[in-house]
């Protein structure tokens, strides 16, 4: 789950982004959607009027934590990596993460082993 708060007191914008190994389904974001409404209007927790939008990552999102690539193996990834040197990206073919470590293949005859921890950003390359 990731959340982003955006605007100004007034006038602002919740985003949260639900995710799950099986998907999330409409009525179980509708839920959410009015639990987390309720919370957010007893408390006070956000003064003013603001907007709240619940829903799924979608591909555009990136990924972060190791389930998500294990849900997403045989897609193709976009990585940042960051070194001690700067970064680097790469882009392969995603063929599974166990123990925290990314397998993926950059090309017909090269697997890499990436280690989640130096993964600073990775999103599914989309087909267009």
């Amino acid at each position: 789950m990731g959340v982003a708060v955006r605007g100004s007191k007034g006038a602002r914008l919740i985003e949260v982004f639900v995710d799950g190994d099986q998907g999330v389904t409409i009525s179980e974001l509708a839920k959410i959607s009015r639990n987390l409404a309720f919370v957010l209007d007893t408390d006070d927790l956000i003064p003013g009027k603001y907007l709240l939008n619940v829903s799924t990552p979608g591909e555009e999102r990136s990924l972060l934590v190791e389930r998500q690539f294990v849900r997403h193996t045989g897609k193709s990834l976009q990585i940042q990596l960051v070194h001690e040197d700067g970064s680097n990206r790469i882009e392969g073919e995603n063929l599974g993460m166990s123990d925290g470590v990314l397998k993926l293949k950059v090309s017909d005859s090269e697997i890499i082993e990436v280690p989640l921890d130096t993964i600073s950003k990775a999103k599914i390359k989309l087909p267009w």
